[in-house]
């Protein structure tokens, strides 16, 4: 089970996730973020992670994406810390 809400102030878009990001559910944050940035290209874009409990492959390959595409990714705790250096680690290898 996943839970999106989005929250927009001031030119910020924030896509908060909470439970497990995989399949089939990876298909509705993309497409929720996908439908953000054709209705605000011009927003800034970030995901809060803090209350994800599990990713899977699918839900990493996303993530990748988003944050390849500008995407801000935040939250709470080690396991954010753990996310960040997991987006930032594969990024640096692709290049």
């Amino acid at each position: 089970m996943l839970r999106i809400e989005t929250d927009e102030t001031d030119g910020q878009l924030t896509f908060r996730v909470a439970g497990r990001l995989g399949e089939p559910c990876v298909a509705a944050l993309e497409q929720c973020w996908q439908a953000a940035r054709l209705s605000s290209p011009a927003a800034k874009h970030s995901i809060d992670l803090s209350d994800v409990t599990s990713i899977d492959k699918a839900g990493w390959r996303l993530l990748r994406w988003m944050h390849r595409d500008g995407v801000e990714v935040s939250g709470r705790g080690l396991a954010t810390v753990t996310i960040l250096d997991e987006l930032t680690c594969k990024e640096e290898t692709h290049l």
